[in-house]
């Protein structure tokens, strides 16, 4: 595979026009009808989501472990899609559209797991499907007015993220130790699982880590050959980042709502 070959291309292409397809087919329909419709795409990206060892054929033989738990962005998402959906959080609600869609579509976008490798595969049909159906079930509300939009909940996205990465931790911190993992292993194997970067920055020198570094406090990068202090090592330039975009987002599409009305 090659970014944006004839094969990726048409895998965005089948995201697009299940988009489309679902909008302009039930955007006329009452809230009851877009919420069943919506409740069977998210019924089935949970069940090969916590059944991915027994649905899809490569993963055929596997016990039931950190991948079928919420256990990254994606994952959580993906379990978070129900509550947002049929519960009476605003703030759930339009935290899902924004991290939910991105989430799901940035992945299939640039799906840099697979450069080089074969997209005829399970492996990237099971990819292609638990972040499309995440796609469909975080935009389809927003899109069909399910979604009330506040420019005022703009501070407490970065919140909602943080806490978001704090559970991530504590899932598979509960996970690793339901299976067995003790001492250094333990520790270990938690920081090599390193969802956004929530554990410390990846190997290797870059742009962003250099600008993140420049912003954290030393003593949350360990020193001395140490560890980064789990998610609050950039708990402050991730605040910032959501705080403005929870902003500016929250106030354009507040004026778009407006419109509409008028």
């Amino acid at each position: 595979m090659k970014l944006f070959d004839a094969l990726h291309v048409t895998s965005l292409f089948a995201i697009a026009i299940l988009f489309f397809g679902l909008f302009f087919a039930f955007r006329k329909s009452s809230e009851r009808t877009k919420k069943i419709v919506l409740g069977i795409i998210m019924g089935l990206n949970l069940l090969q989501h916590l059944l991915k060892c027994w649905v899809w054929p490569h993963m055929w033989g596997k016990s039931f472990g950190l991948p079928e738990t919420a256990y990254n962005v994606c994952a959580f998402m993906i379990f978070l899609c129900p509550i947002s959906v049929y519960g009476k959080s605003e703030l759930l609600k339009q935290f899902q559209a924004y991290v939910g869609t991105c989430a799901g579509i940035f992945a299939p976008f640039i799906p840099y797991w697979f450069i080089g490798k074969d997209l005829l595969t399970w492996d990237f049909l099971r990819f292609w499907t638990c972040h499309t159906l995440l796609f469909l079930t975080s935009l389809l509300p927003a899109v069909w007015g399910m979604v009330k939009f506040r420019m005022k909940d703009g501070w407490k996205f970065g919140l909602c993220f943080l806490g978001m990465l704090a559970l991530i931790l504590l899932n598979n911190a509960v996970t690793f130790a339901a299976l067995g993992y003790e001492g250094e292993t333990f520790t270990n194997a938690l920081f090599a699982q390193n969802p956004v970067w929530m554990m410390g920055p990846p190997a290797g020198e870059s742009f962003i880590k250099t600008a993140l570094d420049a912003v954290t406090l030393p003593f949350f990068k360990g020193g001395d050959g140490g560890r980064y202090t789990p998610i609050l090592w950039y708990a402050l330039p991730v605040y910032l980042l959501f705080l403005a975009l929870g902003y500016a987002l929250g106030a354009a599409f507040e004026k778009l709502q407006s419109l509409k009305k008028t």
